[in-house]
């Protein structure tokens, strides 16, 4: 018996606690990238990384529900529509980040669990090189302020 390959009509309780363990697993390695932090690198401001972990345990929770169901992903996106967000994110490697939090718990979530290791395996060196950068970042900024003295 494969636990990651059942269908999401007929998914049991190990197979979905498994999936969301892969999430929370990979999710964690997203968030506190513990590779940066032994080389040195800055890691993400501690808000920002539950949130990521957070991202990834969701999408892999919403995937388990919606599965094969056309009408369960329009009720997902219709009461999405409700949210409103009133943060932005600064910082464009955060929202980076979050897509790839959202990646890879959809693929936990569908069972694709190879697919979001390797993937991640695959992205782990570039985000190495992202932390390790002393490329700055724009969150100390206003957005759409103009630099000071510039009129």
């Amino acid at each position: 018996m494969n636990l990651l390959s059942d269908s999401a009509s007929e998914i049991r309780i190990e197979v979905f606690l498994l999936r969301l363990g892969c999430a929370a697993a990979l999710g964690a390695w997203i968030a506190w990238r513990p590779f940066s932090r032994l080389a040195g690198g800055k890691t993400s401001k501690p808000e920002v990384a539950y949130a990521l972990l957070l991202m990834t345990l969701a999408s892999a929770l919403v995937i388990v529900v919606i599965g094969d169901s056309l009408a369960r992903a329009f009720g997902v996106v219709g009461l999405g529509s409700f949210v409103r967000f009133r943060t932005s994110i600064k910082d464009p490697g955060d929202v980076v980040l979050f897509f790839l939090s959202i990646g890879v718990g959809m693929a936990c979530g569908l069972g694709a669990v190879h697919f979001a290791a390797v993937g991640l395996a695959v992205i782990t060196p570039v985000l190495l090189l992202r932390d390790r950068s002393p490329i700055p970042t724009d969150r100390g900024k206003t957005a759409g302020a103009p630099p000071p003295g510039h009129l």
